[in-house]
């Protein structure tokens, strides 16, 4: 009899020969997703003066956001999993480049600035995290881990290259340039990849009787129900969500902060970029580390580099070093944070319904990303600086540090025993 517990047959090589482009084009897919929550600080400047608004007000579009996409990010990866992820990505590719480049349309009615999130936060639906992440995992076993984490190297890409190009649009033509530019052309490049490249792989099985392979991906893991009463998961998905509420705001108020603290706005955007920088480093290491152990330390360290960052923005406040070093702590934290969490899932869960199990996540860091930015610019409006906001920042993320700490050693489900083909 075949001993179904063994694992996947194959090597980390040839998984990446395999798939070499879906990994290609879900980096650059996943580059998409970050452009706003990095941006959105360098427009605050030029919308305050253009048009009134307070930060709090131009924040409440990540709310906006966090209040669609939290409730819905489920049904995407419940589509993704009933249909594959290529037949969401295409379109909504399409339509979150629209939907971003629309902003440039804004007339200083504030009813059409949240009309612009409403419509862009829809078309993101179709490329949250959830739908990149469900096709790596059904296609890598071996390395799965380093493969979560070069994907995830595409929202350090955008922390470092996104910041930069918004400020150099925005000061040689003006804010509207910057979103019609980067909307139709950051997301039409990913189209592209997408289009040529990424193909899902799926395990063909044969029915008893002999029928046709079946078209469901590899299925191997907890069902949905199991996974929604297990103690470790519920654990990573909060944790995960104290971790975005915090990012969020720290991340969307970055730019204002560092100005506020007497940095000048162009070597702000040097110093916001070195987050996906130190991104880069945090991912290719937490994937690489992930593959190759099962401590508590790795989730734990992952986590605390957070709580790290914060402690060194409250006492750095004047010290362009200090901050420079507090930014850096961040960007490592930000990649650590979601790789770990992501491959955690996959690991407690396992991926039969990876789509459903990290939508629920998505729908947590979501919902964190909602209250993060409209909080933290509510606390500068009231108090003329971010400093509670970073106090409370650091309560939340010990919590989380502790949450993902000794969750229990990994559980083994029944891998795929047939041949994958691709699709």
């Amino acid at each position: 009899m075949t001993d179904r517990t063994a694992p996947v047959p194959g090597s980390a090589a040839g998984e990446w020969r395999a798939n070499w482009g879906l990994a290609l084009s879900s980096f650059l897919g996943m580059s998409v997703i970050a452009v706003p929550a990095v941006t959105l600080g360098i427009y605050m400047e030029p919308l305050e003066n253009a048009f009134g608004w307070t930060r709090a007000e131009i924040s409440l579009g990540m709310t906006v956001f966090a209040l669609i996409t939290t409730p819905l990010a489920p049904f995407a990866g419940a589509l993704a999993d009933r249909f594959g992820s290529r037949r969401l990505v295409l379109p909504g590719l399409v339509l979150n480049g629209l939907a971003f480049a629309a902003f440039s349309l804004m007339t200083g009615w504030f009813a059409l600035y949240i009309a612009c999130w409403v419509a862009y936060s829809f078309s993101q639906l179709l490329i949250r995290t959830t739908v990149w992440n469900r096709a790596l995992s059904a296609s890598f076993h071996v390395s799965r881990g380093l493969a979560l984490a070069v994907v995830m190297l595409g929202l350090s890409f955008t922390q470092t290259a996104a910041p930069v190009l918004t400020q150099k649009l925005i000061a040689a033509f003006d804010w509207r340039t910057a979103f019609a530019a980067i909307g139709i052309g950051w997301p039409g490049i990913a189209f592209l990849a997408a289009l040529f490249l990424f193909r899902e792989r799926r395990y063909a099985s044969k029915a008893a009787d002999g029928a046709g392979a079946d078209e469901k991906p590899a299925e191997f893991g907890l069902t949905f129900s199991e996974a929604i009463r297990s103690v470790p998961v519920w654990r990573i998905i909060l944790a995960m969500t104290l971790y975005s509420l915090v990012m969020s705001g720290l991340s969307m108020h970055l730019f204002p902060f560092l100005t506020d603290s007497g940095v000048a706005r162009s070597s702000a955007a040097g110093i916001i970029a070195l987050i996906g920088v130190s991104a880069l480093a945090g991912q290719i290491v937490t994937g690489f580390l992930a593959d190759r152990t099962s401590s508590a330390l790795l989730p734990f360290g992952c986590f605390v580099l957070q709580s790290l960052a914060l402690i060194v923005l409250l006492q750095a406040t004047g010290s362009q070093g200090g901050l420079t070093l507090g930014v850096v702590l961040a960007g490592l934290s930000s990649s650590a944070c979601v790789t770990i969490g992501t491959y955690l899932i996959t690991r407690y869960a396992g991926v039969r319904h990876f789509g459903k199990v990290y939508g629920i996540a998505s729908s947590g860091m979501g919902l964190g990303s909602g209250i993060g930015p409209i909080l933290a610019g509510h606390i500068r409006d009231a108090n003329g600086s971010y400093g509670l906001f970073l106090m409370i920042g650091l309560a939340l993320s010990l919590i989380a540090t502790l949450l993902v700490t000794r969750l229990g050693p990994y559980p083994v489900f029944l891998p795929p025993a047939d041949t994958p083909e691709e699709t």
